[in-house]
């Protein structure tokens, strides 16, 4: 009797570990701005939006900018392969952006949004989504 209590608690450990380190490794991103005014930090004339990209999500996954001013945005590769490593959909914001899935890799995409309004990214599948508010 004592074994079986013990084979179904170490089958309840290791599902419990197996679900506390996917949801590290999946973690939905909710959305976060990077700093209490809502808008992204300005860095030397440009609005710097730092994100890193995950197997499954991008972190973090909303960033609000100003309309007329510059946009630094620094994509750093989290080195975890996955949809979101590979490219990201900017539509309406700049073209594909192809992203090196190397650890620490960071790529680098400057634009200066003109129309307030709520833009999309997404990694080709969907699975992997964002939005850039843009404010005037």
């Amino acid at each position: 009797m004592n074994k079986k209590i013990t084979q179904y608690v170490s089958i309840i450990v290791i599902i419990v570990c197996a679900g506390i380190l996917g949801y590290t490794f999946l973690k939905p991103g909710g959305q976060t701005n990077q700093n209490t005014s809502g808008l992204v930090p300005i860095v030397d004339g440009k609005q710097v939006v730092a994100m890193t990209v995950k197997a499954a999500n991008y972190s973090p996954n909303y960033f609000k900018v100003k309309a007329g001013v510059p946009v630094r945005w620094e994509i750093t590769s989290s080195g975890q392969p996955g949809c979101a490593s590979g490219e990201i959909i900017a539509n309406g914001i700049t073209g594909p952006i192809y992203l090196n899935p190397q650890q620490g890799q960071v790529k680098i995409v400057e634009f200066t949004p003109q129309t307030p309004g709520t833009y999309k990214f997404n990694c080709a599948m969907n699975m992997a989504r964002g939005t850039i508010e843009v404010v005037n």
